[in-house]
């Protein structure tokens, strides 16, 4: 994989980054449009020429030449010219066939390993939908701006160009009149296309939102059912609708405007060179042809001109959309790996907190001087109420946040110091609320050890408890499990998560409330599973019913970030504390909510 935490965070440089292996490609591009820039230019010229020809040849009754000879290569030329001009269009056509799909994909693909590797807090405060609607916004707008607007705007720069020399040769008069109108159309755009950039990114940015709330308001379509909250969704979709409207709006008004006042400068500019063609015809300084001439290239390079700026507010908005979806999608790394990080190589599984200082952003600290061996192969369950330390002890040993101070050691090794792709491959999780691909069940269960063959997926599978339900589906274990598995139930889905961790086999083990979604027969068989699985690994376990920990080796009473009680079960329950208190006060299995703290 790319290492995608290099990419520029500017416009200008995220786009050359991915042009640069396509330079080759990109100059006949370029070279494409420069030539095609040229046809009107030509056109006009071969159109004075034959006008000029026509012209002399009528005054002068005996001319010696018969006029299709004296017309016959102008005439080609015309033929030649369009044919050059339709060929460098299909040229352009050609490269982008070759080169757009790869550059858009690698776009998407750069974007996607960086947007990957952001912190664990970056996706809890933002929306799955709006993150991935910003990574195909940036891909899609800068394939618009590097093959479509681009194209444009460097045949209206050449076009522009030539006519300026054009109408020098003609008369000077020409030049200084479409040099005043080209300048002041050209500080209109550009001050038009400031204002323009500020206008779309804001209209990107409630774009974005509208999005990210679809997506928000679809994927939690269950609670809208069982609330029967179909109209709040609507009104509260609304809400940002409203303000897409209004921005929207605000745009295209100034637009309507601004444009208006760019047709009125070429009627103008028209008027003015009509004069100066009427004016100098008199004097004979000029001849029909360039009547033809002047005012077919004007017309033209003057609708090219409004086209080109165009183009450039065009490319302002895509602009304005990049910079927008840059700024969501790269911000800075929270988490990186340190410089020439090691692998992190598990001996034994002993794993050390020392001296840990944590807190969450703008929050209290939650870990003080946090300091704890876990012994090699050790079976530790960690107990108390919700918020009470308990998540965030096994996150920060998955480096899902980084500690403010101290060390966390597994084997002598800080885990600050070792790649988090190692670091997490030798930690098996099977999490509380399972969420799965939307694949196959093989793909799925396989995503634990993806070399895995078939017979070691379905052995995982067996030992999970979870073959059986799986051969009952039409599909098998190719059966496609919905969005976040949705087609399975709950037990199903964290069966499906318990065989994964097996697949893995990791050295150290995470469960949090595993089987918390199974029913009592079920739980029972996988109790054994897990227990079997368990050997010999460092094994954290979290649990809400407290049944669940009787034998393990060790049991952690966790309150306010801190660690009040350490022991097995009998020594717990055999002297007052919280994990009595709790052990006593609990019905069916399970703790209460308790005090409420930051997790």
């Amino acid at each position: 994989m790319k290492n995608s935490a290099t990419l520029p965070r500017t416009i200008a440089p995220f786009v050359w980054h991915f042009l640069k292996p396509y330079k080759i490609y990109m100059i006949g591009f370029v070279a494409c449009a420069v030539v095609s820039g040229l046809f009107t230019i030509i056109f006009s010229t071969l159109l004075k020429i034959i006008i000029d020809t026509i012209d002399t040849t009528t005054s002068a009754s005996q001319h010696s030449i018969p006029l299709l000879q004296l017309l016959f290569w102008p005439s080609i030329g015309f033929i030649i010219n369009f044919e050059i001009h339709n060929t460098m269009w299909r040229l352009m056509n050609c490269i982008n066939y070759k080169i757009q799909p790869l550059i858009k994909n690698n776009i998407i693909q750069e974007t996607f390993n960086y947007v990957t590797r952001h912190s664990h807090q970056f996706f809890q405060d933002q929306m799955a939908g709006k993150l991935s609607n910003n990574v195909t916004i940036l891909a899609n707008s800068i394939e618009r701006a590097v093959h479509d607007l681009s194209r444009h705007i460097i045949r209206g720069a050449v076009m522009v160009c030539a006519t300026f020399i054009t109408l020098y040769l003609v008369h000077p008069d020409f030049f200084w009149c479409f040099l005043i109108w080209a300048v002041l159309f050209g500080i209109g755009s550009f001050w038009a296309s400031q204002k323009s950039i500020s206008l779309v990114d804001h209209l990107a940015s409630t774009e974005s939102a509208v999005s990210g709330n679809l997506v928000d308001s679809i994927s939690n379509i269950q609670n809208i059912r069982y609330f029967s909250m179909f109209n709040f969704e609507s009104s509260y979709l609304l809400k940002t609708l409203s303000l897409m409207r209004l921005a929207f709006r605000k745009k295209e008004k100034f637009m309507i405007i601004y444009w208006s006042f760019q047709g009125i400068s070429q009627t103008a500019m028209l008027a003015v060179m009509a004069y100066l063609l009427i004016n100098l015809r008199q004097k004979g300084l000029v001849s029909a042809g360039d009547f033809a001439l002047i005012l077919t290239l004007c017309t033209e390079v003057g609708f090219i001109v409004w086209w080109t700026m165009e183009q450039i507010d065009n490319l302002n908005d895509t602009i304005g959309k990049c910079n927008q979806s840059l700024r969501a999608l790269f911000a800075p790394l929270e988490i990186t790996d340190t410089q020439n990080a090691n692998e992190l190589i598990i001996t034994h599984g002993k794993i050390q907190f020392k001296d840990v200082f944590f807190h969450y952003k703008n929050t209290k600290a939650l870990f003080e001087n946090q300091s704890i061996t876990i012994e090699p192969g050790q079976k530790v369950g960690l107990v108390g109420y919700s918020g009470s330390g308990k998540s965030t002890f096994v996150n920060l040993i998955l480096r899902l946040y980084d500690i403010n101070n101290g060390y966390i050691l597994i084997d002598g090794q800080d885990i600050a110091t070792v790649t988090q792709d190692s670091l997490r491959a030798h930690i098996g999780m099977i999490p509380q609320d399972s969420s799965l691909f939307h694949r196959t069940l093989m793909e799925n269960i396989r995503y634990g050890r993806v070399g895995a063959t078939e017979d070691e997926v379905i052995d995982a599978t067996k030992r999970a408890h979870a073959h059986d339900f799986i051969e009952q589906l039409p599909e098998g274990y190719a059966s496609l499990v919905g969005e976040r598995g949705i087609k399975l139930s709950g037990g199903q889905r964290q069966r499906i998560a318990i065989a994964r961790a097996m697949l893995k086999n990791a050295p150290i083990l995470i469960l949090d409330e595993a089987t918390s979604a199974l029913d009592s027969v079920t739980e029972h068989l996988i109790q054994v599973a897990i227990t079997e699985l368990m050997r010999g690994k460092t094994s954290l376990v979290i649990a809400h019913r407290l049944s669940t920990l009787l034998h393990m080796d060790r049991i952690l009473v966790f309150d306010q970030g801190k660690i009040v009680q350490d022991g097995t079960h009998d020594e717990l329950l055999g002297k007052p504390g919280m994990y009595k208190t709790l052990w006593d006060a609990q019905v069916g299995g399970f703790l209460g909510d308790g005090e409420t703290v930051s997790n």
